[in-house]
């Protein structure tokens, strides 16, 4: 099956290209690991925006799932306490 992975982030990059990959699951993995990627270059810039996502489509155009920059990171704000 072909997949095609566009990106929605601050400039719209759509995959005219796809990917052939054996199933929806091998799809969704690609997702998560392309979204990852992209919010960590969106980190290096000083901004990161969690509904920026990857939608993933099949040959036919249909989409099959978005994949949020929020739904695949763990972001947390520990502040260290001291004890005096």
């Amino acid at each position: 099956m072909r997949f095609f992975f566009h990106l929605h982030n601050d400039i719209e990059t759509l995959d005219e290209e796809g990917r052939d990959l054996p199933d929806a699951d091998a799809a969704l993995a690609l997702a998560i690991d392309e979204a990852r990627l992209m919010a960590a270059e969106s980190v290096k810039t000083g901004h990161l925006d969690l509904t920026h996502n990857v939608e993933v489509t099949d040959e036919s155009g249909a989409t099959c799932f978005r994949v949020s920059f929020g739904d695949v990171l763990a972001i947390a704000d520990r502040q260290e306490k001291s004890h005096r």
